[in-house]
């Protein structure tokens, strides 16, 4: 059985008293403490949340940014290639251009030097036939009789450029 003794009552209001005194200095403080921690620690919560959802907005604000810089980027390589694609098309144009009038002037060049050889070769037919008809006559006679006989000469040979040249 148990025996109730003075000791064990006087425990039991020390025990009682300690307790008493330890949720007055103790437990109190702590728990107040505990809850001042707690609501720190929410409030942390919540700025990295809300931190978080700024970080979030930043990453959009980012990203758009970012798409619409290679938008802007792709529209620029556009606008530099039909840029050059012109460019480069104003240069055959202007090459073409250049090469129809080196060709034309070549043309131009050729059929005037046609024309000296052709004069010349008719100076030198000229000269050729009036020498044959002066050793076939025996004698040289007057100019008209030169140019009657020049003139019947380029009839026979079929020159088109030399006919009635008087």
């Amino acid at each position: 059985m148990i025996q109730i003794n003075i000791n064990l009552v006087f425990t039991i209001i020390n025990l009682i008293v300690l307790y008493l005194l330890m949720k007055k200095f103790l437990f109190g403080p702590v728990i107040r403490v505990m809850e001042q921690r707690k609501s720190m620690i929410d409030q942390q919560f919540a700025g990295a949340k809300e931190n978080e959802q700024k970080a979030l907005e930043l990453k959009d604000q980012y990203e758009e940014a970012l798409k619409s810089a290679k938008e802007e980027s792709f529209r620029i390589m556009d606008q530099a290639k039909g840029e050059a694609k012109a460019q480069a098309e104003r240069i055959m144009q202007d090459a073409g251009a250049q090469a129809d009038e080196i060709l034309a002037k070549a043309r131009e060049d050729i059929r005037l030097e046609q024309e000296a050889a052709m004069k010349e070769m008719e100076g030198k037919v000229a000269r050729l036939a009036l020498d044959a008809a002066a050793k076939i006559l025996g004698e040289k006679s007057g100019s008209e009789q030169d140019l009657s006989l020049y003139d019947q000469f380029i009839e026979k040979a079929g020159d088109p450029y030399d006919r009635n040249v008087h």
